[in-house]
C-alpha cells in the first residue's frame, strides 16, 4: 500500500506540473489578437454592408486563417491606428509601409502590397508643374495624411509642416483640400487616388498627375515587437506558406 500512495502522489503531481504548464504556454489559436487598419478606400475598405473589405484585407484574413487564428478588426484614423499598434502587444498593422523610422517599432510580418509616389494638381493650375522635390519646396503646399509615410517621406526630404506641406487625419481629405486652395498638391498611388475621388464622389477629370517618383513603397502586414512570439511566428509561417502557393 505505501508504493501505492507513493505512486498515486507521483503521478498526481505530474499532472499538476502539466496543468501549469499548459495555463502558463496557452495555445496560439487562443491568445488575444487585434488587428488595426484605415478605411482607405483603396488595399482596406468598410463597404455598403458594414464589412471590411479590400485586397489587403484578403491577404491579411488568409494569413491569419491559415495560421488558425482569429482576431478582431477595427478600422481608425490611421494616426490612432499606429499609435495603437506601436504600443498594445499583440496587435498588427496593415497596410503600413517600411521605413527607416518604424523599422524598430514593428515586426515586419509580410508584404501584402505595393504604393507608388505620384504628385497631383487640380486640373488647369497649369502654373503648378514643379518636377523634383527642390521646385515642390519653392512653389507649393503639399498634403498629406497625419502620420502617413508621405508625411515621413517629406520631412525625410528637409520639407517643412505648415510652410511647405500641411497634414489632415486622412489622406483621404487631401482632394477637398486642393479644392479649398489650402494645398496645391498632394501624393497617392494612382489607385488610391482614383478610388478617393469615387468616395468624394469627384471626377478623375479634376485631378492631374504632375510627376512621379521612381521610388515607392513595398506596404507591409507588421506587429507590436512585444507580442507574443508563437503568434508572431504561426503568422510569419503562413505567410510564407501563402507565398509560396
Amino acid at each position: 500500500m505505501p508504493v501505492i500512495r507513493r505512486l498515486l502522489s507521483c503521478l498526481n503531481l505530474v499532472c499538476t506540473v502539466l496543468l501549469l504548464n499548459s495555463l502558463a504556454q496557452p495555445a496560439v489559436a487562443e491568445a488575444r489578437l487585434l488587428v488595426v487598419t484605415e478605411n482607405e478606400s483603396w488595399l482596406n475598405t468598410v463597404d455598403g454592408q458594414g464589412s471590411l473589405v479590400g485586397a489587403s484585407t484578403r491577404k491579411v484574413k488568409d494569413i491569419l486563417a491559415r495560421a488558425g487564428l482569429k482576431a478582431d478588426f477595427q478600422v481608425l484614423p490611421w494616426a490612432r491606428a499606429y499609435r495603437i499598434a506601436s504600443t498594445r502587444p499583440n496587435t498588427l498593422i496593415y497596410s503600413i509601409a517600411r521605413t527607416s523610422i518604424r523599422e524598430n517599432q514593428f515586426v515586419w510580418l509580410s508584404q501584402i502590397a505595393y504604393m507608388q509616389r505620384v504628385f497631383y494638381r487640380l486640373h488647369g493650375e497649369t502654373s503648378v508643374a514643379p518636377q523634383n522635390l527642390e521646385q515642390v519646396k519653392n512653389c507649393c503646399k503639399v498634403c498629406v495624411g497625419n502620420r502617413d509615410v508621405q508625411e515621413e517621406f517629406l520631412v525625410k526630404a528637409g520639407f517643412q509642416e505648415n510652410s511647405q506641406y500641411i497634414t489632415t487625419n486622412s489622406q483621404q481629405e487631401c482632394p477637398r483640400l486642393l479644392q479649398s486652395g489650402a494645398a496645391q498638391l498632394l501624393i497617392a498611388d494612382p489607385d488610391q487616388l482614383r478610388s478617393q475621388l469615387i468616395r468624394l464622389k469627384l471626377p478623375e477629370q479634376q485631378f492631374d498627375a504632375v510627376f512621379t517618383l521612381p521610388q515607392g513603397d513595398p506596404l507591409y502586414l507588421a506587429a507590436n515587437p512585444a507580442s507574443d512570439p508563437q503568434l508572431l511566428q504561426a503568422i510569419s509561417e503562413a505567410a510564407h506558406a501563402l507565398r509560396q502557393r
